[in-house]
């Protein structure tokens, strides 16, 4: 597995999905980007998960849970966790819709340090990460467990509407 970076998602790509999960089920758990009209900061890794890329947002969430990983600094003796990928909320994206972050651009230089000490631990575990990604989207879509079923993206369903939206614009 190559190693992994941030990246951000198209909004228009987001909402599309947050729509169409509303529509199916009556809410959504696509991850909100926005929050009272202003961007939300938030990035998250791509994976490939049975030949569909999924994006993994990470997150501030820092209880430990089976279908999450938490990114721990171990250099901060008071607060080792510093977020978390939450598996359940991953998305499928197309390539089209998301942007690598390029964490030397980053202007605030705290922000920078802090990126690249999430993602170099991130990379540091990338093995650990792909397994639970993939143990999490079975467990999801087998409903092996319905609270988490509920409380989890419905993974086939945004796979449909990310090759819907990969379609329309292709042919655009």
């Amino acid at each position: 597995m190559d190693k992994l970076s941030f990246y951000d998602v198209d909004k228009e790509y987001i909402n599309y999905l947050k729509q169409e999960e509303i529509k199916r089920r009556g809410f959504t758990k696509v991850p909100n980007i926005e929050y009272k009209n202003e961007q939300k900061f938030l990035c998250g890794i791509v994976l490939s998960i049975n030949n569909v890329d999924y994006y993994v947002p990470v997150t501030s969430y820092k209880k430990k849970k089976s279908e999450n990983f938490l990114i721990i600094f171990d250099d901060d003796k008071f607060n080792k966790i510093k977020g978390s990928l939450r598996f359940n909320f991953m998305i499928p994206v197309p390539k089209v819709a998301i942007t690598e972050r390029i964490i030397n651009d980053e202007e605030n230089g705290i922000r920078r340090i802090f990126l690249q000490k999430q993602l170099d631990y991130i990379n540091s575990n990338r093995q650990i990460i792909l397994n639970r990604s993939k143990r999490t989207y079975l467990r999801i879509i087998n409903n092996y467990n319905p609270e988490l079923t509920k409380n989890s993206c419905d993974f086939k369903f945004l796979e449909e509407k990310c090759l819907e939206y990969q379609t329309v614009l292709e042919a655009t």
